[in-house]
């Protein structure tokens, strides 16, 4: 069934037959669908970018005094500078012990907000960043004393990653490209090991014996999507189809061959975003929703109950935010928060039937995120307020004026709910909570998000940090409140505005205010293209010359049952299906039922099964190439 696109809205099925429901484009990411409400708790949204540009100011100085200042150091044993992960950091001061994950993430931070890091106040900030490339195993690592061998996947892939933006924001920096390319390489090496032994569950990888390791502790499974992600860059970098295949490869790992989330830490973010850029750009069919699934869940395999937040501590609002939701009854950490929002909105923008739910996510996590900061914590709550180095810690903040965050915030702890803190004071790493990597990644955080005229909208750029695919200027809406409303929009650039949720041009002359008019829960994804630029379908994208705007989708639907309904040995499933394309058309469904696979050309699946809970998956294929799939869990009675 065909049905043109008028307004956004969620899907949501019912529990028994109920043919009067009509299919929807919008596909709802589970978790976020299940918030108590639109907006979150006494929601507010701050300036991030100012934090960033704040943080970089103090952070920065080699000459700044008071209370546990300078938190930069010349590191004269590797002709590099060190930053310390935590405010009063036992390492501050000792060459080699800074990481990667604090320096090059606040490197990037600060050059997604405008500052020149290659030449900022007498100084090169990006060019000793080279420190963390090890020249004995040709890789980028997390610190410059340390080795592949004594490092988990995570701690080599995300500093890797982090270095190869930084490089492709400074092309100058000849040396930081070179590694780069060396770093992506050897990468490459490490996937034809773990590819041709089907498996990258394992917790490191040796560079310098070329295998990887489990150290019977833990195993880091969404290393795959870490490795993708920097096969895709490798491929933009240098043209390389070997990078390409490595980078489709590695990612159907995750989807075919590893059974339940692969989450451990930070890495699996990636996989929702690089799935759906894959499937615009490259034609896979990854499927986007099972990835999102698997990073906000909290149903991890290898690191239990590591996902999204959904709660609420005593009137302080965490929907949105990532961590742990089951250490301590819930732990979610800034840093995973910040980079989580910077990764993954841009999937909005080559699946834009997520476009809503991710909307009502950000509105969640950057509202929420305010928490992390000592002035919108609870005085007695925090534990700067009660440890021995209190004074110092205060004197600390008053200079630094709330701008750095907590590491974390605890459902409870020391008998307090909740507990405002994080792990150095636990271990004894550090004098103080302040978390200096998380800081590091608000720039990122920043970078993406502006408020609009209408409170709860928000203006999110979908083209920071989606490098080699910033095309022209793309924006995320979202519209979470119960009515109507009329966004000021002021272009860019350009006067044709085009929404690739409905693929339609809004409007060909935007000059100065254009007054957007979004329905309840609606969302658009606006391109703005010059003046006479003219939108062109071919089959399933629509381009202005060689440039893909958008691509479009079919959304699934079944009309008539939800998950874990209750149905006969013999049933009928009526699905509907969803195109944002006028000229497409359903092709043909295909059930997966009890090991049988079976194609029907009508919306009418007749089934029969056995007793007991049973899984069907559900596809749609469409004549210009289009496609969906969905799971649907009943119980045979």
């Amino acid at each position: 069934m065909l049905l043109v696109l008028t307004s956004v809205s969620t899907f949501a099925c019912t529990n028994t037959q109920n043919n009067n429901l009509k299919a929807v484009y919008q596909k709802s990411i589970q978790r976020v669908n299940q918030f108590d409400s639109e907006l979150p708790e006494n929601y507010e949204i701050i300036d991030f970018k100012s934090k960033a540009l704040a943080y970089d100011q103090l952070v920065f100085d080699f000459e700044k005094t008071g209370t546990l200042f300078p938190l930069i150091w010349a590191d004269s044993t590797n002709d590099a500078y060190g930053i310390s992960a935590y405010v009063g950091d036992y390492r501050n001061g000792v060459d080699g012990s800074q990481e990667a994950v604090t320096s090059v993430a606040a490197v990037l931070s600060a050059s997604l907000l405008g500052i020149d890091k290659s030449n900022q106040n007498g100084h090169n900030f990006v060019t000793p960043l080279n420190v963390y490339f090890n020249e004995e195993e040709q890789v980028v690592i997390n610190n410059p004393s340390g080795n592949s061998r004594n490092i988990s996947m995570w701690y080599m892939i995300y500093p890797a990653i982090l270095f190869t933006q930084v490089s492709i924001l400074y092309e100058d920096e000849v040396l930081l490209r070179t590694n780069t390319l060396k770093t992506i390489e050897s990468w490459y090496q490490a996937y034809l090991v773990m590819h041709n032994l089907q498996d990258y569950d394992f917790t490191g990888f040796d560079f310098k014996s070329m295998t990887p390791y489990r150290n019977n502790v833990w195993r880091e499974p969404d290393s795959a999507v870490g490795i993708s992600m920097l096969m895709y860059y490798g491929y933009k970098l240098t043209g390389e189809t070997k990078y390409k295949d490595a980078a489709i490869e590695s990612l159907k790992y995750i989807e075919e061959k590893y059974s339940g989330s692969p989450m451990y830490e930070i890495l699996l973010y990636f996989g929702p975003y690089l799935a759906a850029k894959y499937n615009q750009e490259f034609d896979t069919n990854f499927d986007v929703n099972r990835l999102f699934n698997a990073v906000f869940n909290g149903n991890s395999i290898p690191r239990g109950g590591w996902g999204m937040l959904n709660d609420n501590y005593n009137g302080f609002a965490v929907s949105g935010l990532m961590g742990s939701i089951t250490d301590g009854g819930g732990y979610p950490f800034s840093m995973n928060s910040f980079a989580s929002a910077f990764i993954m909105a841009k999937t909005a923008k080559y699946d834009t039937r997520y476009a809503a739910s991710i909307g009502k996510w950000l509105n969640h996590l950057i509202s929420n995120s305010r928490y992390f900061f000592p002035n919108y914590a609870k005085d007695e709550n925090e534990s700067m307020n009660n440890s021995e180095y209190a004074s110092e810690a205060q004197a600390f903040n008053t200079l630094a004026n709330n701008v750095f965050p907590y590491e974390g915030i605890r459902k409870s702890g020391n008998n307090k709910s909740p507990w405002f803190g994080g792990d150095p004071t636990v271990y004894n790493w550090a004098k103080t909570d302040f978390s200096v990597y998380s800081g590091a990644s608000m720039g990122m955080l920043g970078s993406l998000y502006e408020k609009t005229n209408v409170d709860g909208i928000l203006k999110i750029d979908l083209n920071s940090g989606d490098y080699y695919n910033q095309t022209y200027p793309t924006y995320l809406l979202y519209n979470p409140n119960s009515k109507t409303e009329t966004v000021k929009y002021t272009p860019e650039s350009g006067t044709v505005l085009y929404d690739a949720v409905t693929e339609n041009v809004l409007t060909t002359n935007a000059k100065g205010e254009y007054d957007l008019v979004l329905e309840k829960e609606q969302a658009v994804v606006i391109v703005e293209l010059p003046s006479g630029a003219n939108p062109t379908r071919t089959e399933n994208l629509t381009k202005v010359g060689d440039i893909i705007l958008s691509s479009s989708q079919a959304t699934l639907n079944v009309l008539n049952y939800q998950n874990n309904a209750e149905v006969p040995k013999n049933f009928k499933l009526i699905v509907d299906t969803f195109l944002n394309n006028p000229t497409d058309e359903v092709d043909y469904y295909e059930v997966v039922f009890e090991g049988k696979t079976t194609q029907y050309t009508s919306n009418s699946l007749n089934l029969t099964g056995t007793s007991g809970s049973k899984s069907i998956i559900i596809r749609v294929y469409t004549k210009q190439g289009a496609y969906d799939q969905i799971t649907l869990r009943v119980r045979v009675l």
